[in-house]
């Protein structure tokens, strides 16, 4: 009775979130958050706070328009929050005031970042403050000058908040813009601001675990003495933005991409490819995305980006997992084998778990999205649909068009799907590897055999 009066790590991770919401909500629900002087509707102010926290980007009004300094400052507290996690900066503080982190909140926070080990907690959240704070002081200064060279009349002050305003969004994989209604397509041709972006967005979800071990990374001598880990992320993560490059600028080269010179529509294909790593900035229209464009962009958008980052999805690591068991399969192994080293049948069972259970999300998603917005303004199709359920789950924050639309079961609907989406790499994953742990040594069952092809 004693022990069922704690909360284990992965309630204490989702009530954070939960807290973080609540608290959003209220705050963005007062009168001077809004430009207008007037109270935004209460269920407008949780889906933003939702989408804020949960680093998504989703909108049902402008950031820009809508939201007064106090208004922004709340919602890029609550991305910073959500993207490094609330617990995160708790225990900090703690380590900043010589407090003791107890054995509860070293759980937690292996939980939250998917640690195998327990030890060296408290080293790791140090690291993640410190690679967050240069890395987006970093990407503040180059954001800042860039706004200053843009020609958009921004001044001084103006685009200092700027660049500090998209550093922590981007590098949070949050999507949140100040600049318009078209997120940064009047940036599409700027180099510095888009390579700024897709850098800061490319850190963000390569894991915080990978960064340190990269940052010891020197020569390619090297490149063995990686992690398997990391030498996994690094690999799929590089395939899928060059493979994504290539095939948006085939698909789209006469397309959405057809007004733009041939170096601007390389860098507009692949800023798209980066920003589908659940991002959600975007430097052109998702609407004029051809039917197969936007197929391939929920591809992108479901896999996400990887472990202990802050980017969404089922992660890279469980697309390569699952592709080597695949390829087990087909080469007749009796096991999966990756850079001579052995994985166990859990992982692949784990993997599994999550990508079905976000697929179930999105299709439950999809299926209450077209009955819900049958009678909408916007009419979104079949494919607009999914588009959107996809973003949402996948916490990316690209729309075709109709988040502002949504009707409040919409709304109700697209902010669980943000909230389910990024914690369920978190809880689901977790939860099973507990069942196991406490169930394998207990009891077992007789072997069988089914007929699998």
């Amino acid at each position: 009775m004693k022990k069922s009066r704690h909360l284990s790590a992965p309630q204490a991770i989702l009530l954070s979130f939960a807290a973080m919401i609540a608290i959003g909500t209220s705050l963005l629900a007062l009168p001077f958050a809004s430009q207008s002087g007037q109270s935004v509707s209460l269920l407008d102010a949780f889906f933003t706070a939702t989408s804020a926290s949960c680093v998504t980007g989703l909108v049902v009004v402008n950031t820009m328009q809508h939201w007064t300094w106090f208004g922004q400052l709340v919602i890029i507290t609550l991305i910073q929050l959500g993207g490094i996690g609330f617990i995160t900066v708790v225990t900090g503080a703690l380590i900043v005031f010589r407090q003791r982190i107890g054995l509860r909140q070293r759980l937690t926070i292996q939980t939250m970042f998917n640690q195998s080990s327990l030890g060296g907690m408290t080293r790791l959240v140090w690291q993640v403050l410190r690679y967050t704070a240069v890395i987006e002081g970093a990407g503040a200064v180059l954001l800042t000058v860039g706004f200053l060279t843009a020609n958009r009349g921004y001044g001084f002050l103006e685009s200092v908040w700027y660049g500090v305003f998209h550093a922590i969004s981007a590098f949070c994989n949050a999507g949140f813009d100040l600049v318009g209604s078209n997120s940064l397509a009047e940036f599409q041709g700027h180099w510095l601001i888009n390579f700024t972006i897709m850098v800061l967005i490319t850190l963000g979800g390569l894991g915080f675990t990978v960064l340190h071990e990269l940052r010891h990374f020197k020569t390619k001598k090297h490149w063995r003495g990686l992690s398997i880990h990391t030498r996994l992320v690094c690999g799929t993560s590089a395939v899928l933005v060059v493979a994504g490059t290539l095939l948006f600028a085939l698909l789209e080269w006469q397309g959405a991409l057809g007004h733009l010179a041939t170096p601007q529509k390389w860098l507009a294909a692949a800023f798209e490819s980066v920003t589908l790593r659940t991002a959600g900035f975007a430097t052109i229209d998702q609407s004029q995305l051809t039917p197969l464009s936007q197929l391939l962009a929920t591809g992108f958008m479901f896999i996400g980006g990887s472990p202990a980052g802050t980017a969404g999805g089922v992660k890279t690591i469980t697309l390569a997992l699952l592709v080597a068991a695949v390829s087990s399969g087909l080469h007749g192994h009796t096991g999966i084998v990756i850079a001579g080293r052995r994985l166990p049948l859990a992982l692949v069972q784990k993997a599994l778990a999550v990508f079905f259970a976000m697929f179930a999300v999105v299709v439950m998603a999809v299926l209450i999205l077209h009955f819900s917005e049958a009678g909408n303004s916007f009419a979104p199709t079949l494919m607009e649909t999914i588009f959107e359920a996809t973003s949402a789950t996948g916490t990316v924050g690209l729309t075709t068009g109709l988040t502002p639309y949504l009707s409040p079961i919409g709304k109700v609907t697209i902010a669980l799907c943000m909230f389910i989406g990024r914690l369920s790499p978190l809880t689901l994953v977790v939860a099973l590897s507990l069942r196991q742990n406490a169930d394998s040594h207990v009891i077992d069952y007789p072997a069988a055999n089914v007929i699998i092809g």
